[in-house]
């Protein structure tokens, strides 16, 4: 008997000496551990404006109030002179002219100042264009004052239109103005207007 528990006995120690047996899990494959999210590399571009909208500058047919402030000066220089710049909205609110305009210069300077600011904005407009379609000159103060506003100049460009004209602001005071329009726009403002004047005219009319 006692030489059997010895022959046990070193076989226990053993085992008592290695302790568990710790098994290592496999770890996860590189595919696995390295895989991510897919990435959209899908670019949502916002489109450029139709060029056939441009009206002047980073200015488009189009734009409302509030964008048309952001993007122009009301007063800019322009070849050799500065000049002002209005604009009118349709009914919507949106731009469908702009206006391009010299101070005011009196009748003393109107053959010599109003001249100049006239040519200059003319060589402007035909370095871009070309000649203008329609071209009547220079006219005398006297043309100007029986119509109020003479067109010496004017471009068809498609669905824009450009012309220039000499104003009668006020007595003894003239300006010279160009006028960008989108043509379609300004017909369907003008209809719209007057619809809009004769809205009680055209309600009655449908009773009959």
């Amino acid at each position: 008997m006692r030489s059997i528990l010895l022959f046990i006995l070193p076989g226990l120690l053993f085992f008592t000496a290695c302790g568990p047996v710790t098994v290592n899990k496999p770890e996860k494959s590189a595919a696995v551990k390295d895989a991510i999210s897919p990435v959209n590399t899908e670019i949502t571009a916002r489109p450029a404006p139709d060029s056939s909208l441009l009206a002047y500058g980073n200015l488009y047919f189009g734009m409302k109030k509030a964008e048309v402030a952001q993007k122009n000066e009301n007063r800019q220089q322009l070849g050799k002179y500065e000049y002002n710049f209005s604009y009118d909205f349709n009914g919507d609110s949106v731009l469908f002219r702009v206006k391009i305009f010299s101070d005011g210069v009196k009748v003393i300077g109107y053959d010599t100042t109003l001249k100049n600011l006239y040519r200059n904005l003319f060589q402007i407009v035909e370095t871009r264009y070309g000649k203008p379609g329609k071209q009547n000159g220079f006219p005398s103060v006297f043309d100007v004052q029986n119509q109020g506003k003479y067109t010496t100049d004017n471009w068809e460009l498609g669905n824009k239109q450009i012309d220039i004209s000499i104003r009668e602001n006020a007595l003894n005071s003239y300006s010279v103005v160009c006028e960008i329009t989108h043509k379609q726009m300004a017909v369907a403002e003008k209809t719209r207007l007057k619809n809009e004047k004769n809205k009680e005219v055209i309600e009655a009319s449908k009773k009959f």
